[in-house]
């Protein structure tokens, strides 16, 4: 669809076979810019402790608290 190159959030809510766990945005330059598809990670990126201590921050800053 037109708009997957526009709006990769619009991409992954909607598309079939797409990766978990995995980034999806912008391939081009630097993946700044260009076409949607699956763009790369790095390694701490799937580091427990770390996606604990995001989520963490995310919830005190956001004044929210979701139960998982």
């Amino acid at each position: 669809m037109w708009f997957e190159r526009l709006h990769p959030e619009v991409m992954c809510a909607t598309e079939d076979g797409l990766e978990q766990r995995a980034f999806y945005g912008p391939t081009g330059r630097m993946e700044f810019v260009g076409p949607v598809g699956m763009g790369s990670l790095e390694p701490y990126a799937h580091d427990k402790p770390v996606m604990k201590k995001l989520w963490d921050m995310t919830e005190k800053a956001a004044g929210l608290s979701w139960s998982l």
